[in-house]
């Protein structure tokens, strides 16, 4: 099986989980050699990754890395991703350039158009149609760029207005790395090929494959070297296929969508990805405890 040219990273799925457990993974990752730590930038848990539990504890995202940008000292840290649709994106740079400074230049901000209807339901905040979602996330990424590397900027587009605007500190990383979250063919693709430095999808091996080749074609559609990209695939981790998994995986209709089974079959599905130009594996886990065994264990069979 091939590895990750860059390793292995974490996505804390954080739904259920008390403050406690989310520090003592983000400490054992760094410990144990992973390459990066994300959370969900969301405020309605998903835990079957659908439907919504309001009533399970959710932790806010932007304050969990700030206080993971204290507790570690090696691994990178992020939003997994940060949604468009929750904040100006005047706002999340001054957020984003905050957090650099915070962790001494390790953080990978993830953005995404945002997907969860329910929550913008129910804390009152608008979510437009996906092609008007597209768009404006496409805006705040110039708005992003340009405030962590001009002195000044003013800006009138569709869904935003800056006038002189002028963000200090400016990150500690230039460019501060950019994950785009976004898989749509026709804009999505596209948009990755044109502003990020890394890409993330959660898709099977088979689907992720294709995708990454449809970047390659994007990148060449644009005079862009595709090795520029780092690709990551995010995909759900049970090292013990207990009976909640077995319901789990049922739901979802195939295993492909998870690193699950035995060692081999996990290896095999790990390989896939890589074969198909996978840079960085990251594994989601969403156990309310004993986490940081699993990430143990994991590192000691498949790293």
């Amino acid at each position: 099986m091939s590895a990750p040219r860059l390793g292995y990273g974490i996505q804390i799925a954080c739904a259920a989980m008390h403050w406690p457990e989310c520090l003592e993974i983000a400490r054992a990752g760094d410990e144990l050699g992973y390459s990066y730590v994300g959370v969900p930038d969301h405020y309605v848990a998903t835990p079957d990754g659908a439907d919504p539990s309001p009533h399970l504890p959710l932790l806010d995202g932007w304050t969990t890395l700030g206080a993971f940008a204290h507790a570690t000292s090696r691994i990178r840290i992020g939003p997994l991703v940060a949604s468009n649709t929750f904040r100006h994106p005047a706002i999340l740079a001054k957020m984003a350039a905050s957090l650099d400074h915070m962790s001494g230049g390790r953080l990978d901000l993830g953005i995404g158009i945002g997907w969860f209807d329910f929550e913008h339901t129910s804390f009152g905040l608008p979510f437009d149609p996906t092609p008007a979602r597209l768009r404006a996330m496409e805006e705040a990424i110039r708005i992003l760029r340009a405030l962590w590397s001009e002195p000044e900027f003013s800006y009138e587009g569709e869904f935003y207005t800056l006038h002189d605007a002028i963000a200090e500190p400016k990150p500690l990383q230039d460019p501060l790395p950019l994950i785009v979250a976004s898989s749509g063919p026709k804009v999505g693709m596209p948009m990755a090929a044109r502003y990020a430095n890394h890409w993330n999808a959660y898709r099977t091996a088979a689907d992720w494959a294709e995708l990454n080749r449809l970047l390659d074609e994007c990148c060449e559609r644009r005079d862009r070297d595709p090795r520029e990209i780092t690709r990551s695939v995010m995909i759900p981790l049970y090292l013990e296929e207990t009976e909640a998994t077995r319901q789990k995986v049922a739901m979802w209709g195939d295993r492909e969508w998870f690193l699950v089974g035995s060692d081999d079959e996990i290896r095999d599905r790990i390989g896939r990805f890589v074969d198909a130009g996978a840079d960085q594996v990251i594994v989601q886990i969403d156990a309310p405890e004993r986490n940081a065994e699993t990430l143990r264990a994991f590192a000691e069979r498949f790293f």
